[in-house]
């Protein structure tokens, strides 16, 4: 599955987990863990770059997980909150790839996220005109999203626990959307897990 020649993807996976008590990334879902789960729905396109950016529990983490054509970067100053790992993984994309034109953004803790997801994200941006394509769940707009470069300089202005979201709300006019009913499910507590796993015995 082919992506435009300078689209670039960051998996952001550098929180701390601290509501679970134990890294999220590592929660497993149908054989693989979370953060795995991502990675590999990300190898099925040819993104330019593909990154994924830890940070808390990076040594618990890192060893666990196959990379595949991704490449991983240690954010050290991850406890500022998720802005930090959105630049950083910017900042590392754009030195990997100087002429990339759009970034997509993924969490590492949305278990429903899909290839087919991602396809349809690209597919809607490049037919597109608009400056972002965002998913939409439970009236809420979201990540996984694609960012036109003339978004870079916002991005990077992104400070503390405030996350890509400001931005599209600041450009709402330039939104595209798809729907990702599942993306409103994220793992956070215990509760979510078996939550999850209750979901996947019906």
């Amino acid at each position: 599955m082919n992506t435009p020649e300078n689209m670039g993807a960051v998996i952001l996976a550098a929180g701390s987990s601290s509501r679970l008590g134990h890294p999220k990334q590592l929660v497993e879902y149908r054989g693989k863990s979370l953060l795995q789960h991502t990675i590999d729905c990300v190898d099925d396109f040819g993104f330019n770059p593909s990154l994924v950016v830890l940070g808390a529990k990076k040594d618990e983490i890192l060893p666990s997980i196959n990379r595949h054509s991704s490449s991983v970067f240690i954010n050290h100053d991850w406890s500022e909150g998720i802005a930090s790992s959105i630049r950083y993984g910017l900042e590392k994309s754009l030195e990997l790839n100087p002429l990339m034109k759009q970034i997509l953004y993924l969490l590492s803790d949305q278990p429903y996220v899909s290839s087919a997801i991602i396809r349809s994200i690209i597919d809607n941006h490049v037919t597109g005109s608009q400056l972002i394509t965002a998913c939409t769940y439970k009236d809420n707009i979201g990540v996984p999203a694609i960012f036109d470069k003339s978004l870079f300089p916002e991005l990077m202005t992104l400070k503390g626990d405030t996350g890509a979201k400001k931005i599209m709300m600041q450009h709402h006019k330039n939104v595209q959307t798809i729907p990702f009913d599942n993306g409103a499910f994220d793992v956070d507590t215990k509760d979510d897990i078996d939550k999850l796993y209750a979901i996947n015995q019906k």
